[in-house]
């Protein structure tokens, strides 16, 4: 009873940080059956399905503090190059879009198909048809994987055991970094990358088809937990790529920032 006290008081702080917000508590409390609710901040309209628990993935990365106080410490440029690795509903860009960038180029990458319909829905509302929505997963080595998919969430892991309450098996291509990066910036370089892959980020990193890291600027990565000589390994590997942490995020500990010592300003042109 007090979580659900607890977690119904958090809810209502981040309704109020958004417009609307008479209209916003009534979607919620009228229409709490059919779980969709539209917010709006600013010039930014989006849509989160609550019954499927996109509110953690998009509308409380904008609200919340985790990666919101990460970009005091980054310099970045007005027309950002932006890859979001496990974008859920897109909150990540649109977080960027509310402080004021705009994108010369973004490529999403979400493996849950019904999460990357709002994914989508939310990218092409506020960004436009330019950026590259891709529903596949990241990994070490290309394969494809038949998975077992809930309606949304910010938990799913290409690892994860069969999901019994799942509404049925997808086929989904898995993509390593490389590829990814060619797909969306050919051999471009990015400002700035967020990973959060539930767990992925150690085949990736610890792979070899992440070269194309190099050409990354900032990366805002969730280190999630594993044994520490994993870990120990993961970091190392980041050292050698000329990556040195600079920030921990206060509201979880599991959110990083790295900067490319490496990168110059050539390195985007």
């Amino acid at each position: 009873m007090l979580q659900r006290l607890s977690n119904a008081l958090c809810g209502l702080r981040a309704i109020t940080q958004f417009d609307r917000v008479f209209f916003t508590l009534c979607q919620r409390l009228l229409g709490r059956r059919l779980g969709w609710t539209i917010y709006a901040k600013g010039r930014l309209k989006f849509l989160v399905d609550h019954l499927a628990g996109d509110q953690s993935g998009t509308r409380d990365c904008i609200a919340g503090p985790m990666y919101r106080e990460l970009f005091k410490e980054m310099q970045l440029p007005k027309q950002l190059r932006l890859l979001d690795l496990g974008a859920n509903g897109g909150g990540f860009p649109l977080l960027c879009l509310d402080l004021g960038f705009e994108f010369s180029a973004l490529t999403c990458v979400e493996v849950n198909p019904f999460t990357h319909s709002r994914l989508s829905l939310n990218i092409r509302q506020n960004v436009g048809l330019r950026p590259k929505i891709l529903n596949v997963a990241i990994g070490g080595h290309p394969r494809e994987l038949t998975l077992s998919f809930p309606s949304g969430g910010t938990g799913f892991s290409i690892y994860g055991a069969k999901d019994e309450t799942a509404s049925e098996d997808a086929i989904i291509e898995v993509l390593t970094l490389d590829e990814i990066m060619h797909r969306g910036f050919a051999d471009g370089a990015v400002d700035l990358c967020k990973m959060d892959v539930e767990g992925a980020e150690y085949e990736v990193l610890l792979g070899d088809s992440a070269d194309s890291l190099q050409r990354v600027h900032y990366l805002v990565i969730e280190i999630h937990a594993a044994e520490s000589a994993k870990q120990d390994a993961l970091l190392r590997k980041l050292t050698t790529q000329g990556f040195e942490r600079i920030k921990t995020s206060t509201a979880c500990d599991d959110v990083h920032l790295f900067v490319n010592r490496h990168w110059t300003d050539s390195s985007r042109s």
